[in-house]
């Protein structure tokens, strides 16, 4: 067995379970099985929420050692079952490492949904909570409308922010800020569900489930990674909504 493209595989499928907003102990079991299937004696993982760092060793080979930065993370549930499958197979004999690792790299540069169909899902998205919490039909075609802007927001950046605070207090306070304007313009709508509604696709659910998840499981220092990590997310919503709000009241006394 070529045990070193064997611990690339490794590396990469943890690579991409971490990318893709996986728990730290299902990186971590993942990778472990794999690299088990080497059948040698020692293998050891330490997966956090932004680097892994693993060996392989035993008596007839050099220890091999690779560390791995995480800097970009999303969720993908469908890469990380993807990514499951591929374990199965190495772990079954059923897949050569070769082939794994180019299985792999097809995972991490596939896209399941085009930009145009995660654009729509957004706007859908926003109406959709608004109306669950009661809006009106006016209330759900304001949200749309917030969700456009967001949209554009995200374009234009194109990953030119790094800061997740920086980019969520950005949208929170263009569709608080837009929510009034439109909504002193039109009767019969609720400013408060409209920008609730609005703010719910931004709102950091899974790294939460993840916190507690990886809490629950142990994990300590990624537990408390991931509550950061959703603590500052939130903070920019509330900051860029306070500052809309307050932005329109100050144009407002002005004008």
């Amino acid at each position: 067995m070529n045990y070193k493209a064997l611990f690339q595989a490794a590396m990469l499928a943890g690579e991409i379970m971490a990318q893709s907003g996986a728990e730290t102990y299902r990186v971590e079991d993942t990778m472990i099985r794999i690299l088990k299937s080497s059948g040698l004696s020692s293998v050891e993982v330490y997966a956090t929420t932004t680097g892994i760092i693993a060996s392989l060793s035993d008596a007839s080979i050099e220890t091999i050692t690779g560390v791995k930065r995480i800097s970009n993370r999303s969720n993908n549930l469908s890469r990380i079952n993807d990514v499951n499958q591929i374990s199965r197979d190495l772990c079954d004999g059923c897949m050569q490492p070769e082939e794994a690792i180019l299985r792999l790299e097809e995972i991490r540069s596939s896209k399941i949904y085009s930009g145009f169909i995660l654009s729509i899902a957004i706007l859908v998205s926003m109406a959709g909570f608004v109306g669950l919490f009661g809006g009106s039909l006016m209330d759900c075609v304001i949200a749309v409308i917030n969700g456009i802007f967001i949209v554009l927001i995200d374009k234009l950046s194109d990953n030119r922010i790094g800061s997740a605070f920086i980019l969520d207090a950005a949208k929170s306070f263009v569709l608080a800020f837009l929510t009034m304007v439109l909504t002193k313009h039109f009767a019969d709508t609720n400013r408060n569900l409209i920008i609730i509604g609005s703010i719910m696709p931004l709102v950091p659910g899974v790294p939460i489930t993840n916190a507690i998840r990886d809490t629950l499981q142990g994990d300590y220092n990624s537990g408390t990674s991931r509550a950061v990590e959703a603590f500052v997310i939130s903070l920019g919503i509330a900051v860029g909504v306070g500052l809309g709000l307050g932005f329109f009241n100050f144009v407002e006394r002005i004008f």
